[in-house]
């Protein structure tokens, strides 16, 4: 096992930082709330969502030090750690170099500041401690405060993507508001100093800046839409590409459909659909190539090697919560075999008789919620009916295009329960969003005239 250079990361002094810094955060957001939510069906959330991912950072962050006792948060922090340490004993020239440069571009003295290589050789894993390390400078190093930090990125893309929803159907703010902001898994794995928070955030900030830049660009600031876009995009493709990989072609579907539902003609909406859809997926596929064109195989081969030693470390670290999928032989038919286990492990696994450690079973009730609310979606609207409202619904198409995409995906390559319950967090809001707008049988008109009479929409869009 590799030596760790922080064998902690939680210190006295950081529970007196956490007080400290949370209350500022609160009354910070609270404000930002009274000058943009006031009075709007949004303002109920915005809190409550907040407070519940700083407490899920919070409760991480003990469950690592006094459960686990190690992990890859540890190897963040020691990244963290450096970059504090630079800015206090060398200088915050050196510390701005070690945040802003790639290793290969370091001074000598900032590359000899670094504790553990690995941790910035990968440029996706050196993410962490840079952004994480903002607020831990300040705050003398305090892991609590890297920790917040990132989990307000992940609040934020939430919120954004929370935002995208209610803007398209109001009336389902508090629906929507539990299928994206209140997941329990959401709220604990979607936050501390780790790479899903950033991912999450990542994938929320895209999709935001996709449908206020190119969809609905009138109801927002255009210039701002871009930067959050450019932001999106930065995080989805550097922190974990196959996140990009999976929303870049149910993005451009998406696109597609709604711009299609557009058009007032029904004969030239029914004829523009075949050509929408190849510019869709032309679109993707071209987006596809701009994404992967700067990943050589040797980062793959990296990205490969480091989940197969986590699947292997978590599974004999969480007691043997392993699962195991039908074999291949490498040849398409056994892939398509495998993907319904591959989409029903990642949906709806473990089940609760598989829950065989005590931190697996928050997951084992959550997988069993899914799978119920999946079989009502289908009592309720049968069969036939369900696949109907999918099909006249281009909302719902490009949820559960990026949620079954991405949990074939992660459900294929996890492998354990453990790390499953991490790595299938991008996918969760999009596929209760689905479910929400399932059963609340909406159609594909959405209502994006900023002269319509909607009074709760017109609260809603508020700059």
């Amino acid at each position: 096992m590799i030596l760790l250079y922080v064998s902690r990361i939680l210190e006295p002094t950081d529970f007196i930082i956490a007080l400290l810094l949370g209350i500022l955060i609160y009354y910070t957001f609270n404000y930002i709330k009274q000058q943009r939510y006031k009075g709007t069906n949004l303002e109920a959330y915005f809190m409550p969502a907040l407070v519940a991912k700083l407490i899920g950072a919070f409760l991480t962050a003990l469950m690592y030090q006094y459960y686990y006792g190690y992990g890859d948060t540890f190897w963040y922090y020691s990244g963290v750690r450096d970059i504090v340490d630079a800015f206090y004993n060398k200088g915050p020239d050196i510390a701005l170099e070690m945040i802003l440069k790639s290793k290969n571009n370091l001074s000598e003295e900032a590359y000899y500041a670094i504790s553990l290589d690995f941790v910035f050789n990968n440029y996706s894993m050196s993410l962490v401690p840079k952004i994480g390390s903002i607020l831990s400078i300040p705050t003398f190093g305090s892991f609590l405060a890297a920790s917040f930090g990132i989990t307000l990125i992940s609040f934020g893309g939430s919120w954004m993507l929370y935002r995208v929803f209610v803007d398209m159907y109001p009336h389902l703010h508090r629906n929507l508001a539990i299928a994206i902001l209140f997941v329990p898994s959401l709220c604990f794995w979607g936050t501390g100093l780790m790479k899903d928070p950033l991912s999450l955030g990542g994938v929320g900030m895209l999709i935001y800046g996709v449908y206020f830049t190119l969809y609905a660009p009138k109801k927002r600031n255009l210039f701002r839409s871009i930067l959050i876009l450019i932001t999106g995009i930065f995080l989805s493709i550097n922190v974990k590409f196959y996140v990009a990989l999976a929303a870049v072609p149910a993005v451009a579907l998406w696109l597609s459909l709604m711009y299609k539902n557009k058009i007032q003609n029904k004969f030239l909406r029914q004829l523009s659909l075949p050509f929408l859809l190849i510019g869709g997926v032309l679109f993707g596929f071209f987006a596809l190539i701009q994404i992967s064109k700067n990943i050589s195989i040797e980062d793959l081969a990296l990205e490969a090697a480091k989940t197969q030693w986590w699947i292997a470390y978590s599974t004999q670290r969480d007691g043997g919560t392993g699962y195991t999928l039908s074999s291949m032989d490498g040849s398409l038919g056994s892939l398509i075999r495998v993907m319904p286990e591959a989409i029903n492990v990642s949906l709806f696994r473990p089940y609760l008789w598989e829950a065989r450690k005590i931190v697996v079973i928050p997951s084992a009730i959550e997988s069993f919620f899914t799978l119920i609310l999946t079989f009502f979606v289908f009592y309720k609207k049968g069969i036939w009916g369900t696949f109907k409202a999918i099909a006249n619904n281009p909302t719902v198409i490009f949820c559960l295009t990026f949620a079954i995409v991405f949990a074939f995906a992660v459900g294929f390559t996890s492998m354990n329960f453990g790390a499953l319950a991490r790595y299938k967090i991008p996918l969760l809001p999009f596929y209760f969003t689905a479910m929400v707008l399932l059963l609340d049988n909406v159609n594909a008109q959405m209502k994006l005239d900023p002269k319509d009479t909607n009074k709760e929409l017109q609260r809603n869009i508020r700059q």
